[in-house]
């Protein structure tokens, strides 16, 4: 399948066979994603509202949902659990954060990643896609 970018309705999908969501209002955040994607071959839809994410994991079921626990005030944690407890809590879940909050990360059932660099998370998804 050829990788390529597509923007759309305030989503961006790059074309490829593993499906992630990432959730996140970041910006930057969304471009470190969607450059990680290219270059190593994981398909990335991302999703700036948690209505957007909801829709997404409803419509597509993803094969894993990475969450930005630094959304707008927590809203990613709070989504986090939200989704934990949905007919979807068995898609596998990661999270990303700049936060060093143990109490947060506690609270949440997902390998987390620290930002701006989010070390490890190819070599994550690459265990999971194998």
């Amino acid at each position: 399948m050829k990788k390529g970018v597509v923007v759309g309705t305030g989503s961006v999908t790059v074309a490829k066979a593993a499906s992630i969501l990432a959730v996140t209002d970041d910006p930057e955040v969304r471009d470190l994603l969607l450059e990680l994607a290219l270059q190593d071959g994981f398909g990335v839809r991302c999703a700036t509202t948690e209505a957007e994410a909801a829709n997404v994991i409803r419509a597509e079921r993803p094969g894993l949902v990475l969450v930005d626990l630094d959304m707008d005030g927590r809203a990613g944690a709070k989504f986090l659990r939200a989704l934990r407890q949905s007919p979807y809590r068995d898609i596998p879940c990661m999270a990303m954060t700049a936060s060093n909050d143990p109490m947060l990360t506690v609270s949440i059932d997902a390998t987390v990643f620290y930002k701006p660099g989010l070390d490890g998370l190819t070599s994550a998804l690459e265990r999971l896609f194998r």
